[in-house]
Parts: C-alpha cells; sequence; structure tokens
C-alpha cells in the first residue's frame, strides 16, 4: 500500500471513530482533519539522517461562527486531530519534528463560515523559549472601559469585540461581537470597522479604516484606549 493510499484510509478509519455523530455546523470535523493532513504533508521535508519530518503544532482557523458551534467540543476535536496526525505520521514514516502533534482551533474573524484556514504554528523565538515576554511595538492602554488601566499588546492581526474569542475581549454592550481589526503590515498598524453597528472612532471621528499614529484615541462602543508606539 502506497503513502496516499495508507493516509486515506487512516483519514477514513479516524472519521468512522471520531464524529460517528453529527456535528452543528456547516464545517465538518472531517474537513478540517484531511486539511490537517495535506498541511502536514506539504511540510514534510528529508532529514540529514534519510528520515522525513513534519512541523508538531498546527492551527485549524475557523471562522467565528463555526468555532461558536464546534466551541463546546474542542478539547475532544483537538485531541483527535492530534491523533490523526500520529496515525498518518506513523503509517508512512513520518516523525514529527517538536515531540507529540499539536492542533489548535482558533476563530478568525476574517474567515467565511464554512471554511477553513490549517496553518503550522511558528516555532517558538529564543526570548519566547527562555519564558521572557516576545517583543511588541504597538499597544492598546484602557482609557475609559473595563478592565480599568488595561494594556494590551498588539499582535500582526488582533480582533476587537465583545466574543469571547475575540483578541481583545471587551464587556461592552455598544460593541459588536467582531468589532474592529488591526492588522500590522510593514510596521505600519491599520484598524479596519468590521461592519459594526456602532462604528469604530478615531479621536472621535467614525472610519472605516485608519493608519494608526502615537497618541490615537480608539472608541469603540463606549470604550476609549490609547494607541502607544514603542520604537
Amino acid at each position: 500500500m502506497n503513502w496516499f493510499a495508507r493516509i486515506e484510509r487512516s483519514i477514513a478509519d479516524f472519521v468512522e471513530r471520531s464524529f460517528a455523530r453529527t456535528f452543528p455546523s456547516d464545517l465538518e470535523p472531517a474537513q478540517i482533519a484531511r486539511k490537517l493532513v495535506a498541511v502536514m504533508e506539504a511540510q514534510t521535508r528529508s532529514s540529514v539522517d534519510g528520515g522525513n519530518r513534519a512541523p508538531s503544532a498546527y492551527e485549524a482557523r475557523v471562522s467565528e461562527l463555526d468555532y461558536e458551534r464546534l466551541g463546546e467540543h474542542r478539547d475532544y476535536l483537538e485531541r483527535q486531530w492530534a491523533d490523526l496526525l500520529e496515525d498518518c505520521a506513523a503509517r508512512v514514516g513520518i516523525v514529527f519534528s517538536d515531540g507529540p502533534a499539536r492542533v489548535r482551533m482558533i476563530a478568525r474573524a476574517d474567515l467565511p463560515a464554512g471554511t477553513v484556514d490549517v496553518r503550522v504554528e511558528p516555532e517558538p523565538t529564543v526570548d519566547e523559549a527562555i519564558g521572557a515576554e516576545p517583543s511588541h511595538r504597538y499597544f492598546l492602554h484602557m482609557v475609559q472601559g473595563a478592565p480599568a488601566y488595561g494594556i494590551f499588546a498588539l499582535e500582526e492581526s488582533t480582533v476587537i469585540g465583545r466574543s469571547e474569542a475575540a483578541d481583545i475581549f471587551l464587556l461592552d454592550p455598544g460593541i459588536s461581537r467582531v468589532h474592529a481589526r488591526i492588522d500590522i503590515r510593514d510596521g505600519e498598524a491599520t484598524i479596519v470597522d468590521c461592519e459594526s453597528t456602532n462604528g469604530t472612532y478615531i479621536n472621535d471621528v467614525r472610519v472605516d479604516r485608519h493608519v494608526l499614529n502615537d497618541g490615537d484615541e480608539i472608541v469603540v462602543g463606549s470604550t476609549r484606549m490609547r494607541v502607544e508606539i514603542r520604537d
């Protein structure tokens, strides 16, 4: 039996064993399983010892809607997906580069329902490996709202909203579940309103998209946050 046939058999066995019941989502866990295996295959490389090595950690990125529907099963699904990767790897002689296979399901506001984006998790930096805080340049300081005096470090893409899956989760009834997103590209941070009900304001002016500058104040609902840029 060739490599691909063995992997297909592994996926079929996994689906039959793990998903006998129907999950309440247009995005089926088996669809995510197949995408995970495909990414593992694509990322497999020959090592100096003649073996095949694949990354150990993966992110299964799904829409807010699919995450809400599958969220209660998250721990179970992540374990089953990781077991599938281990099974497929064992059948075709793949070794994982950093311990057992690991899968995280995360919600993304920029993904439409029914789609999945699987990516390899980036390996930790030296600072992260020794427990130091990763370096950030853009921060939001809470001026008005909860948590009082909160400080949020901005990642490459940061979602602000009332959904618990948001990167910056705010308990403010005037904020949409997915209210706004801040993207950092080429050293520049841009805030984008995600068609929120009450709008996104920069320095009290409503915007759809705005390049952030040091000292800008972002207002969403009754929450006000100030931008700090550190060199």
